[in-house]
């Protein structure tokens, strides 16, 4: 049908259709997003559906009414209809409530749809974490050395992983699921512990499980393990329902570290435990000995005597096996001295079994902890021992070498308060020991303790002494004992202390040989006496000829700069080089012969003179005599102070005035202190002398009188005597 032939209720009923359709057409072009909502779209078909309604009801009632439809459907068709039907006010509203009631219904869908996507979303998000959770789990399972371990604490089974079986040595088959597959497997000695450890956690003592032990291997031996976990509580009770965790093969580890501990503890050279390890066990033998109320502790400090000398001539490596070979006879004496079994009436270390401790202190030094000794018997009877052990020369590369040792002892702990000072007090009576000779032993008592303090105090105030100018030099003359004239003197340093007043060379001297003040005092005697002889040849015309002899150590010859230093003083001070005489003791020469005569030739070669002071007492050979680039010897005051008494010192003396005057050398006779000491030496025509018969050493302004005076100091000799020999 034609449309301008349809009848006018259709036409407007297809109008209206046509701008609802449009109408919700642009509604939906502009609110696209919302398409996909359930809630918007059930609303619309809600809302569609509700006006549908209520156009039917429309149309029915009309249709009833009148029997047809209306041509034109207005709004006073709806008005009458509701004066005849007012059920259509309820009608009205069909629209907005079915749309209402389809948004809600959308709404829930979507929401429905929502939480169910979501829910998917998680699950497989989940589920993907946890693949690669597990697959992380898997990667570091099979790349970790460590095995897992996973036990249930309710059935009391546990899951043991192939590397955990796999680090024992043992297969899948082999290991079940009870725990003692691993507890029964742990060395004797940490089972408790380790049982002790996972009852601990478990009870909430720890916070995680940490435990190292031993486990036995499928070959036998026991390896070590360190074991972590953590359990799984029960939310409300806190028990553990399950604990899982790793075990770790830590043997290299424990290994190094126990190589570690030794190097760290033990001598490297002779496998001896050090001096770290001798103090730890001091003091724990020091505690036990306290608590018993006895002196039953010895502490036996031993010395090789002269290794230095062995170090010299056999060169460091060879001084090593040296001190192997002793650290070795030492440590079997004592092994066979401490495993005497007891006798019947057996007495000192025969009697018991003593545990000993036997280490190297360092260089040349050992010490001996022997515990459970009775008395110093028992410690004298050990040394006696130690030193039998030393009868038999050690033999090094084909050569025999005689070692001696110098032994200091101390018994405690009586009245002592600390372990250490037991191994200080051994330290010095040992070393009392060796300043009275090779292979002594000496016991400490307390005056080595005073006399080691006494040093100690002379050597701080020495360093001071030099810094405040305490120090002074005092001169002895030389006389000519034919002529009776002052032809030379002697500079010798005294030290002038401010409490202690005037302390003699042979306390000071020592010390500062010993710690090397020596170079410094040295120097300072050098420059001093060079000074005072220039100062006394401008003073006095009869002083010019004045020679000035002083004292040098070894040290100094062992330096390289005494040379220069002697050439600096002599230099800067304008003096003959031929005035000055150095001197060096012939002990010193025997001691130390290639290196004292080189020292002595660069000197003399200078033009300065060199003297071998204490002539007689170090037994120097002839042929070493002869060659010795010397210009003068003086004779020790041990000959002279015997001239009188015996005869045998005028012979001596006879003999090395003749020996002097065959070499061309000049002879000083020191010591002289009577008038028939000087007669003796001039009856066998000495030329010159010393001694406290002219003077003692003086201070330089109270000599200076005599030096300017030119008056002889003894009478001259008119001839010479002769000797009845």
């Amino acid at each position: 049908m034609q449309p301008d032939r349809l009848p006018p209720w259709r036409r407007h009923l297809e109008k209206l259709g046509h701008q609802m359709v449009a109408g919700a057409a642009g509604t939906l072009s502009h609110a696209r997003p919302a398409l996909g909502s359930r809630t918007a779209l059930y609303a619309a078909c809600g809302f569609l559906f509700g006006l549908s309604l209520t156009l039917g009801g429309y149309l029915v009632d009309f249709y009833a009414l009148y029997h047809s439809l209306p041509r034109n459907f207005g709004l006073a068709i709806v008005e009458g209809l509701h004066e005849v039907t007012p059920v259509h006010y309820f009608t009205d509203g069909f629209a907005l409530l079915l749309g209402i009631a389809g948004g809600i219904v959308g709404r829930l869908h979507d929401r429905l749809r929502f939480y169910s996507n979501h829910l998917e979303e998680l699950v497989s998000a989940r589920t993907e974490d946890l693949r690669r959770s597990e697959e992380r789990y898997a990667l570091a399972a099979r790349g970790a050395n460590d095995g897992l371990w996973d036990w249930d604490l309710v059935t009391g089974e546990v899951y043991y992983s192939p590397r955990w079986k796999l680090r024992l040595g043992l297969k899948d088959q082999e290991v079940g699921a009870d725990p003692e597959e691993w507890l029964g497997r742990l060395h004797p000695e940490d089972v408790d512990n380790v049982r002790a450890r996972i009852q601990g956690y478990l009870a909430g003592g720890t916070a995680t499980l940490t435990a190292e032990y031993r486990m036995r291997h499928a070959d036998g031996s026991y390896r070590w393990m360190l074991a972590r976990g953590m359990a799984v509580r029960d939310g409300k009770s806190g028990t553990p329902l399950r604990m899982a965790g790793s075990q770790t093969d830590i043997d290299e580890r424990k290994k190094l570290e126990e190589q570690l501990m030794h190097l760290a503890l033990h001598d490297p050279m002779t496998g001896l435990p050090n001096r770290a390890l001798l103090l730890d066990r001091l003091r724990h033998a020091f505690e036990r000995a306290k608590k018993r109320r006895q002196d039953s502790l010895a502490i036996i400090f031993l010395d090789v005597d002269r290794f230095k000398n062995i170090n010299d001539s056999l060169g460091h490596y060879l001084g090593d096996s040296v001190l192997r070979e002793i650290a070795q006879r030492l440590a079997e004496c004592l092994t066979e001295l401490g495993q005497r079994k007891a006798k019947p009436g057996a007495r000192g270390l025969g009697r018991k079994r003593s545990s000993w401790t036997l280490a190297r202190m360092g260089g040349d030094e050992f010490t001996v902890l022997i515990e459970e000794i009775d008395s110093l018997r028992d410690a004298t009877e050990a040394v006696k021992h130690i030193e039998s052990a030393f009868i038999e020369p050690i033999l090094v590369e084909g050569r025999e070498h005689f070692v001696t040792l110098s032994t200091g002892i101390v018994i405690g702990p009586a009245g002592y308060e600390h372990a250490e000072d037991l191994l200080r007090d051994a330290d010095t009576a040992m070393y009392r020991a060796k300043a009275g000779g090779r292979g002594r032993c000496e016991v400490f008592d307390q005056k080595m303790l005073t006399i080691v303090r006494e040093q100690l105090r002379l050597e701080t105030d020495l360093y001071r002494a030099l810094e405040r100018n305490q120090l002074y030099l005092a001169y002895q003359p030389i006389v000519d004992l034919r002529s009776g004239r002052l032809v030379g003197v002697e500079a010798l340093a005294r030290w002038n202390h401010p409490e202690r007043g005037l302390i003699h060379p042979e306390k000071f001297i020592p010390i500062a040989e010993e710690t090397g003040l020596i170079l410094q005092l040295g120097r300072w005697i050098l420059r001093e006496a060079c000074r005072q002889l220039r100062r006394w040849t401008e003073m006095s015309p009869q002083a010019r000829d004045l020679e000035m002899s002083i004292n040098l150590s070894l040290r100094q010859l062992y330096g390289p700069e005494l040379e220069a230093e002697a050439i600096a003083a002599a230099a800067d001070t304008r003096l003959d080089f031929r005035s000055i005489h150095l001197e060096i003791t012939e002990s010193l020469f025997m001691q130390h012969p290639k290196v004292v005569a080189r020292a002595m030739a660069r000197l003399r070669k200078r033009g300065f003179k060199v003297s071998i002071d204490d002539f007689g007492t170090g037994h120097s050979s002839l042929a070493m005599l002869h060659k010795l680039p010397v210009d003068s010897l003086k004779i020790d005051r041990t000959f002279v102070t015997q001239l009188g008494q015996r005869k045998e010192a005028r012979h001596i003396i006879e003999a090395i005035l003749r020996l002097s005057e065959a070499l061309g050398l000049q002879t000083v006779a020191e010591g002289i202190e009577t008038k028939e000491q000087l007669e003796n030496l001039q009856d066998i025509d000495c030329p010159l002398g010393q001694g406290h018969l002219f003077s003692p050493p003086v201070k330089s302004e109270i000599l200076e009188p005599l030096i300017l005076s030119d008056v002889p100091i003894v009478a001259p000799v008119a001839r010479r005597r002769r000797s009845a020999g």
